[in-house]
């Protein structure tokens, strides 16, 4: 998948701030309660206040929020701005009684970054980072140069990719600022991932940590490789498992899996899933088997997994978290309890 398939033409639109732990939330809060003022800077005083954040800050929420698919925006017909509704993703996850709307649990990074990446992504540096640079370590300036010759088509500022790059490494790395204070190191949840670490003996390099991830679930990786086949396959029973470690876009790449780790964590999901999908082999070639269409079967997968640690009375219905149905408004609830 190329660069022009996979993202929007959005560089820098988080005003520098990585996103925090509450910012999924508020940014479904707004959409939901306030989506005309949310839409606009019209309401920019007001927002400020309900978020207690400043302008800057209420700008990159709203950024985040679409990014990790909360909400959409819509072009309107003979209306001057775009009509935002909260997603399946805003409205499953980050609602009052939603399944974990203050990120308390690492799976639910884990599908934040997965939803951050998948096409079609508003974070095409993120993309570049994670799914086309084939190096292990690098310097800052390096990847800005990487991202800058791999965009040409775009043709982005060096300097708006700078801001990319540095936001990128606030967002996953540990201490990358010698000004971070504690408090700043607290409230980035997405370094807990561990996807990417400065390096022990070379100032201002840093290297992606490839290989098993110890708060990845094995529920999480198959949900993030289902949907990759919903999104890129359609029609598909089967998938290579070298699609799914080293394809651009694939959850190899976006979670620095090696194809044993991967492998090892599809298997412990497919031995509770009743055969809807399973590890194969054809010739030779490891591939996944599947046995319904991948969305539904990612969905299901999913919302088994979390109420085995959240009380979900009910599974929602006409709801698919997966594949490109991902960003559509949620349908009437299931009248059926599980």
């Amino acid at each position: 998948m190329k660069l022009e398939e996979a993202c929007t033409k959005k560089f820098s639109r988080h005003e520098t701030f990585a996103p925090r732990y509450l910012w999924p939330k508020k940014a479904y809060d707004s959409c939901s309660d306030s989506p005309e003022l949310f839409n606009t800077d019209l309401g920019m005083d007001e927002l400020i206040e309900k978020l207690a954040v400043g302008k800057n800050m209420v700008k990159s929420i709203r950024y985040w929020g679409q990014a990790f698919r909360i909400f959409t925006e819509e072009k309107q017909q003979r209306r001057r701005h775009k009509l935002i509704q909260p997603t399946a993703i805003g409205e499953t996850f980050f609602a009052d009684e939603g399944w974990d709307p203050y990120c308390e649990h690492p799976d639910t990074l884990w599908l934040l970054h997965w939803w951050l990446l998948a096409p079609r992504s508003f974070a095409p540096s993120w993309w570049l980072a994670f799914n086309e640079y084939t190096g292990i370590k690098f310097t800052a300036d390096e990847l800005e140069q990487f991202i800058v010759d791999s965009a040409t088509n775009w043709q982005p500022a060096r300097s708006t990719v700078k801001n990319d790059v540095n936001c990128l490494l606030q967002m996953y790395v540990s201490g990358h600022s010698s000004r971070a204070t504690f408090d700043d190191q607290l409230d980035h949840p997405f370094r807990d991932l561990d996807l990417l670490r400065p390096s022990d003996r070379e100032p201002g390099v840093y290297r992606f940590l490839i290989g098993p991830k110890v708060t990845l679930a094995p529920e999480v990786a198959a949900f993030a490789c289902l949907d990759f086949v919903a999104r890129t396959q359609t029609g598909a029973k089967t998938v290579n498992m070298s699609r799914l470690v080293s394809e651009p876009g694939s959850p190899g790449k976006v979670f620095n899996l090696t194809e044993a780790a991967l492998a090892d964590l599809l298997e412990t999901a497919a031995s509770s899933r009743n055969s809807e999908f399973t590890l194969t082999s054809a010739a030779g070639v490891a591939q996944v088997a599947l046995d319904d269409d991948p969305a539904e079967i990612a969905t299901d997968l999913i919302w088994d997994h979390y109420r085995t640690f959240v009380d979900l009375c009910h599974k929602p219905f006409g709801v698919v978290l997966a594949g490109p149905k991902a960003g559509r408004s949620l349908g009437p609830p299931r009248s059926d309890a599980a």
